[in-house]
């Protein structure tokens, strides 16, 4: 809307008398607008969603509700890179059994193409790391945290579309990545970030899940000749996972198809330098879905997207 036409909606003016002109907001609403110190219209944000829902200007606020205002605040903390406020709100639905706002919220601030790396990694990952915190310590259940690892997942997968499977097909061809989790590890959420992040770079993804055998990623690998291994770890496993992972898979690798390591994830921390050993290719380990994306954006072109 222009400015003036605002002002007249708020000032209880009619602005023009032409067909399909708008009405006038009433006195009773005008009176709740309040004025800065500048001298600017300061105008209550609940009033402002009346109206607009009132001339059928819809707005991602209307979903909220009375948390209307709280949405807000965090989305735009977002927009200065701070994720504090968002990751507040969605553990606050989370603890009063509200967990269909939170699939609400992260579709909105998911919705550009592509998403930003630091979304992923502050809203999505920095939630679920919340909620695990919260679980150690015993203020949330069972059924608070598959509420929201559902609500997350559901999320990352609208994003990513299709089956998540290699089309063989398809020509041309697409590099190809095998991300999944080792064996020992049955939280995926990691996976699928990571899943989603290549998707939007236009890679072709063999998404293998959790608890994968580590003969299994190999032959995966070998079998689609990808040129990339992407593997979340985190706890119970940890470091000795994650070696006993390179060791063996460089046992199994054939060195005809020699393919880059990336390993991420809360458990893999202090196996950088092993991970950098790996001896078939380009390698490194990431704490950050940021990170991760900057070390792509060295290494690998970005190519079209295309259906994982």
């Amino acid at each position: 809307m222009h400015s003036s036409t605002v002002k007249r909606w708020f000032q209880g003016r009619l602005g023009t008398t032409a067909p399909g002109a708008v009405r006038p907001e009433p006195a009773s609403a005008a009176a709740r607008v309040g004025t800065t110190a500048g001298g600017h219209r300061r105008i209550p944000l609940d009033t402002a969603l009346r109206v607009a829902r009132e001339r059928g200007n819809e707005v991602y606020l209307h979903w909220f509700g009375d948390d209307a205002g709280a949405v807000w605040t965090a989305v735009q903390a977002l927009e200065n890179r701070n994720a504090s406020p968002a990751r507040n709100l969605l553990s606050g639905w989370l603890r009063l059994r509200r967990a269909h706002l939170i699939g609400r919220f992260l579709r909105h601030v998911t919705a550009a193409d592509p998403v930003d790396a630091r979304v992923l990694d502050g809203v999505l990952g920095g939630f679920m790391r919340k909620v695990g915190e919260g679980w150690r310590r015993g203020e949330l259940r069972i059924a608070d945290e598959r509420a929201a690892t559902r609500e997350v997942s559901e999320t990352i997968l609208s994003l990513v579309g299709g089956t998540g499977y290699v089309n063989r097909e398809q020509v041309p061809q697409p590099p190809v990545a095998v991300v999944g989790t080792i064996e020992t590890d049955h939280h995926a959420l990691g996976a699928l970030l990571v899943r989603l992040l290549l998707v939007q770079r236009g890679w072709a993804v063999e998404y293998l899940g959790s608890g994968i055998p580590i003969p299994e990623i190999v032959a995966t690998q070998r079998d689609l000749g990808a040129a990339l291994v992407c593997v979340s770890v985190t706890p119970p496993s940890g470091a000795a996972d994650v070696r006993r992972f390179i060791e063996v898979a460089h046992e199994l690798a054939d060195p005809r198809c020699p393919f880059a390591l990336a390993v991420g994830g809360s458990g893999s921390k202090g196996t950088g330098s092993a991970v950098r050993a790996w001896p078939l290719g380009r390698s490194g380990r990431f704490a950050t879905l940021s990170a991760f994306q900057r070390w792509m954006d060295r290494h690998f072109p970005r190519t079209e997207s295309v259906p994982a």
